[in-house]
C-alpha cells in the first residue's frame, strides 16, 4: 500500500516572495513524511513558475513494491 511514509523524496519548487515562509513550508511538509527520518527534501527557488497565481510545485517519488 502506497502513503506518505512510502515516499523517499520530495522535491519543491517555489516563487517565493518572501523566503520568511520557508519554515512555514517546512512545518507543512512535515505534517505527511516522518520528521525523525524524512525523506530528502529539495526547496528550489524559481521567480514564477507556468501561472502568476501558482506559487508551490510539489513532485514526492515513493517507493512501492510490486505484486
Amino acid at each position: 500500500m502506497s502513503g506518505p511514509h512510502k515516499v523517499s523524496s520530495i522535491g519543491r519548487t517555489a516563487a517565493l516572495r518572501e523566503p520568511a515562509v520557508i519554515p512555514a513550508l517546512r512545518e507543512i511538509r512535515d505534517r505527511y513524511v516522518n520528521p525523525a527520518a524524512p525523506p530528502a527534501s529539495t526547496l528550489v527557488e524559481v521567480r514564477r513558475l507556468f501561472r502568476d497565481d501558482v506559487l508551490l510545485e510539489v513532485e514526492a517519488v515513493a517507493a512501492v513494491r510490486s505484486r
